[in-house]
């Protein structure tokens, strides 16, 4: 049995790409919650105030350290705050940090939305100190 994602609704491309009639891309369905997702992990809470000012995350208080063992524990936290507010997460699994043979943070992020489908994000932090 195929999963619903119509309810993840549609959104512009953070892309940036336009269609052969020159409109602006559109992503719809679960790209367009992995795209929600991702876009609310990387908008710094406070961002959009006249929108919605819980908007966002806190990953900012902590990026630019140095990722020892304390500042990923927060940075897992403020991920796990943000993924909480999205009305598309319905269950985290599991935050895991890796740290790259070229020093990259990246964040496997594992969760199961609320149509029941499981998936995984990958968001890299870029360089370390």
């Amino acid at each position: 049995m195929e999963l619903d994602d119509s309810i993840y609704g549609c959104d512009y491309s953070s892309q940036g790409g336009v269609t052969a009639t020159g409109d602006i891309e559109l992503i719809e369905g679960l790209p367009n919650a992995k795209q929600s997702i991702r876009n609310q992990l990387l908008t710094e809470k406070g961002t959009y105030p006249s929108i919605d000012d819980e908007y966002g995350s806190e990953i900012f208080e902590v990026l630019g350290e140095d990722f020892e063992e304390p500042s990923i524990e927060a940075l897992t936290i403020y991920i796990e705050n943000a993924l909480l507010e999205n009305e598309r997460v319905k269950n985290i699994e599991s935050i895991d940090p890796i740290i790259t043979i070229d020093r990259k943070l990246v964040m496997n992020i594992n969760v199961e939305l609320v149509n029941g489908t499981e998936e995984t994000l990958n968001i890299e932090f870029g360089e370390l100190e």
